[in-house]
């Protein structure tokens, strides 16, 4: 009876030593390995050597968990942040830094892009974000508008992206049927689109993101009152 009762002690040791933020670690650990559909409660019990049930006690459901999943990430976008003089390059560094942290876990930025945490890290986001807004000049309700759409451009962008490294190889290889499908299309009837298919798809995301950025920021700069 010891011997069959030690593993149950040392379960117990290991579930008690569960941290909110352990969890977190061991989710986003998981997912970059085995992918979203391994964030179940049971995958992720036998990852940390506990039951499944121990994690109740940090979230009472997985909804819960990957709100804890996207605050984290919206945390890690903010670390080491110092805003600049320029509100236009401190609105920059803010949704290029907040898409890189969610495209270093593509796999849970898929799920969690969309999600509104309601937590910490997301509300010094939102808060840093609409003061910098605020001091640039903008009205109230006109840096509101604003805020909405960066944060919705950011996002989207960051869902998209992550979809497109979901894909890894088929992605290229969408790309090259891309150029030889249009290498059949009749020049002279779709002209503009048989000549710029191959510029098109040579930018790559990062450049595709960031002259989107550009454009967004002077369509704020010319609202500027």
């Amino acid at each position: 009876m010891a011997a069959a009762g030690k593993p149950r002690a040392d379960g117990a040791r290991r579930a008690h030593g569960l941290t909110r933020e352990g969890i977190v670690d061991t989710c986003l650990r998981l997912a970059d390995a085995e992918g979203s559909t391994a964030l179940t409660f049971r995958r992720i019990g036998r990852e940390l050597g506990a039951d499944p049930t121990a994690l109740y006690r940090h979230f009472k459901d997985k909804d819960e968990l990957l709100l804890a999943l996207a605050d984290r990430l919206i945390g890690e976008a903010l670390r080491d942040f110092a805003p600049s003089p320029s509100w236009r390059a401190t609105l920059r560094d803010l949704m290029v830094r907040g898409r890189r942290a969610y495209l270093a876990h593509p796999q849970v930025a898929v799920l969690a892009a969309v999600r509104i945490t309601r937590q910490e890290s997301e509300l010094r986001f939102v808060e840093t974000l609409l003061a910098t807004l605020r001091d640039a000049g903008f009205p109230r309700e006109e840096a509101a508008r604003a805020y909405r759409a960066c944060a919705d451009f950011m996002l989207a962008w960051t869902a998209f992206s992550a979809q497109l490294k979901s894909l890894g190889d088929q992605s290229a290889q969408d790309d090259r049927a891309w150029v030889e499908s249009y290498a059949k299309v009749p020049a002279a009837e779709y002209p503009h689109a048989v000549a710029a298919v191959r510029t098109v798809v040579g930018i790559s995301d990062n450049e595709n993101f960031a002259f989107a950025l550009d454009l967004l920021l002077d369509g704020l700069a010319a609202r500027l009152p």
